[in-house]
């Protein structure tokens, strides 16, 4: 198992630095995503904010996409009510932003996924998918797009 990527450097300044040459296969890089997502929406129900969700704390095998979210130092507890479902919203645009990197190093184009990437990013907070319901559309975005799990 390794980490998926390093920390932002000066020069990304708030993205992630994968190593250079790093491509996954469709399959993996979907693998992974779906992984994050998975411990996003089991943590969001149970009152969790992980707030640093990024490559650089995604710890995977390195080969067929089998990921793990990790570093639990900005964790915090989810207030009740529209605090709370702002901050889940805004964890959904850094999980976005995480879909984004793999799909461009899976080189996966324009799809489903990449419509599932925007739906997510988007400027209109209220209107970004929450974990459980995104869980429930990542069967849709996987047709045709290689998922092999």
């Amino acid at each position: 198992w390794r980490v998926l990527a390093g920390p932002p450097s000066l020069e990304s300044c708030s993205r992630d630095v994968y190593a250079p040459g790093l491509a996954l296969t469709p399959a993996a890089a979907l693998r992974i995503a779906c992984a994050a997502a998975e411990a996003c929406a089991h943590l969001h129900a149970r009152g969790i904010l992980h707030g640093d969700l990024y490559g650089h704390n995604i710890l995977w095998d390195g080969t067929d996409g089998a990921a793990v979210v990790s570093d639990f130092g900005a964790a915090s507890t989810l207030p009740a009510g529209p605090a709370g479902a702002a901050l889940r919203r805004i964890e959904m645009r850094a999980w976005g932003l995480l879909l984004g990197e793999l799909l461009t190093l899976a080189d996966i184009g324009a799809g489903p996924w990449r419509d599932l990437e925007r739906a997510c990013t988007g400027p209109d907070i209220a209107a970004r998918p929450d974990f459980s319901d995104l869980l429930a559309l990542l069967p849709a975005a996987t047709t045709g797009a290689g998922r092999d799990d």
